[in-house]
């Protein structure tokens, strides 16, 4: 019998995972099988089953990387672009990358037609909950109020709240119709809300803090993120 490869099993899953979302986006999680994700990935029937329990391990796992892949993208940005480590701007990059995602988007939108029975998941709703946009503001707002980047007259608590509600409706914009003249450019309009809500009004003795400073803090924190979502992938995982 032929031993395979570390790496023959890594590009194995790596061949059913992309076929899987690719099937997921177009059928939706309930019309998507098993053995239709191994048909598309050229590989034997059974083989999902090597590395997945079952059809929900398999999706879950996508999530969870196309997660973590977001947020050390974004990190790497982060580290070029030190302008990108602020409220306003940060925010709606992560908003924009979240939608990229199809699996990602289809969960910050609750999209039922996409995930199916997989959103009644208490998994999916824990991802969501622990590594989506509220458990990231969380750890963010602390790092821009002590760099004097937004006003601090609010507690952490009201601004991470405040920042959850103007994503919440951000998303469930990109399913609804709404005002022409904001339908073009709905980003652009979450970044002017968010700079018009947390602005700092007057300088802090923090604002003398180099921004490379914070750029280094905030990237840190995103890769942490993502190290942490990448550890979480085994969960889902056969070794």
């Amino acid at each position: 019998m032929t031993t395979m490869s570390v790496a023959q099993k890594s590009s194995r899953a790596a061949k059913v995972l992309a076929a899987a979302e690719e099937l997921v986006v177009k059928q939706g999680f309930k019309g998507v099988t098993m053995s239709a994700v191994a048909q598309r990935a050229h590989v034997g029937k059974g083989t999902p089953y090597l590395y997945w329990n079952t059809k929900e391990d398999l999706f879950l796992e996508i999530i969870v990387r196309s997660l973590a892949d977001v947020l050390h993208d974004l990190a790497v940005q982060v580290r070029a672009e030190p302008a990108l480590a602020v409220a306003e701007r940060l925010c709606v990059a992560l908003a924009k990358a979240w939608l990229g995602r199809p699996l990602v988007r289809a969960l910050q939108v609750t999209d039922a037609d996409v995930l199916g029975a997989l959103l009644d998941d208490p998994r999916a709703h824990a991802i969501a909950t622990e590594s989506g946009p509220p458990a990231i503001l969380r750890r963010l707002i602390p790092l821009w109020r002590e760099h004097g980047t937004v006003r601090t007259d609010w507690s952490a608590e009201e601004q991470a709240a405040a920042l959850e509600l103007l994503l919440i409706g951000y998303f469930a914009a990109q399913t609804r119709t709404i005002s022409p003249g904001i339908a073009e450019d709905r980003a652009g309009v979450l970044g002017m809300s968010i700079s018009a809500m947390l602005q700092a009004s007057q300088p802090t003795k923090a604002d003398s803090v180099p921004l490379a400073d914070l750029a280094d803090r905030v990237s840190d924190l995103l890769d942490e993120y993502a190290r942490q979502l990448q550890n979480a992938q085994a969960e889902h995982r056969r070794e």
